[in-house]
Order: structure tokens, then C-alpha cells, then sequence
């Protein structure tokens, strides 16, 4: 039985803005400083692991619905390997998407 994806709702912020016609969408807070013994560090790049998918994939990880803000909080998930960056699934979803925000408020009551 595969094991669940476990989501982290730890501070990590996303900065969205635009440049003329274009929309940028970079990393704008690791509250962990991307320390070694942080849930977002991946040994394969020696960083934040939200860091690196948010700045290179941009919204193609993103699996949630809100009205876009400035600065966005997100919920992360990452499985794979801890050592190759590229055998890694990564997701992240706003914290105030609906479905999420009950789900999470349901599971965090109940203590799952």
C-alpha cells in the first residue's frame, strides 16, 4: 500500500507580480533558511526543495484554486528520492484554497 504524501503548512510564501505581459511567480519566504535539518532541505541540491520547484516550475506545481494575491502562503508536499532532485514528486496548494483549508482544518482536529 503506498504510503500518503505528507502536507507541510510551515510559512512557506510564494511572490507572484507581473512584468509588463508577463506573470513571474518566485519563492519569497523559507522560514526554515533552508537549513539541513529543515522538512524542505533535498541533499541534491543542498537547499530548499520549495525554493527550487517554485523557481523553476513556477504555477505547473501548484494543484489548488484561489483568487491570486501578491504573496501567497503554501502547503507543500514532497516523496521521492532524498538524494536526486529530479526523482522527486513535488506539489504545493494554497492554504486558503477551500477543499484544502477544510480538509486540513478536519485533519489537524481529529489528529491525523
Amino acid at each position: 500500500m503506498p504510503k500518503e504524501i505528507e502536507w507541510n503548512v510551515d510559512g512557506h510564501r510564494m511572490l507572484l507580480w507581473l512584468d509588463k505581459a508577463n506573470l513571474k511567480v518566485s519563492a519569497e519566504i523559507c522560514p526554515h533558511g533552508a537549513t539541513k535539518d529543515a522538512p524542505c532541505y533535498h541533499a541534491g541540491i543542498d537547499g530548499c526543495a520549495f525554493a527550487h520547484f517554485i523557481d523553476m516550475y513556477g504555477l505547473e506545481v501548484n494543484t489548488g484554486m484561489v483568487e491570486a494575491g501578491h504573496s501567497m502562503e503554501m502547503a507543500w508536499a514532497m516523496d521521492g528520492s532524498e538524494w536526486d532532485i529530479d526523482l522527486v514528486n513535488f506539489t504545493v496548494i494554497p492554504i486558503s484554497d477551500p477543499v484544502f483549508k477544510d480538509w486540513y482544518s478536519h485533519v489537524s482536529s481529529s489528529g491525523n
